[in-house]
């Protein structure tokens, strides 16, 4: 188990390394980050990570609401 986390922490460095490194090159090039994010924004993959959100939140307000009329359906048991 001990390896498994010092790997699992390799990877987590690696990935903050090279995220550093991407957002300070693109500060030093002159990079505009709006940019950036309208790029990321308009890709497939966001697009249907914003869906995906977008169902589980739509999901949570009808459970939410499911779970607040169960008095109603079940007075006897309340």
């Amino acid at each position: 188990m001990k390896k498994a986390w010092s790997v699992v922490l390799v990877i987590v460095f690696v990935a903050i390394l090279l995220g550093a490194t991407a957002i300070g090159v693109g500060y030093l090039t002159g990079a505009d980050l709006e940019q950036v994010y309208l790029t990321l924004e308009s890709s497939p993959v966001a697009t249907f990570i914003m869906r995906l959100v977008s169902y589980w939140e739509q999901g949570y307000a009808y459970a939410q609401q499911l779970i607040a009329a169960l008095p109603g359906f079940f007075a006897s048991l309340f």
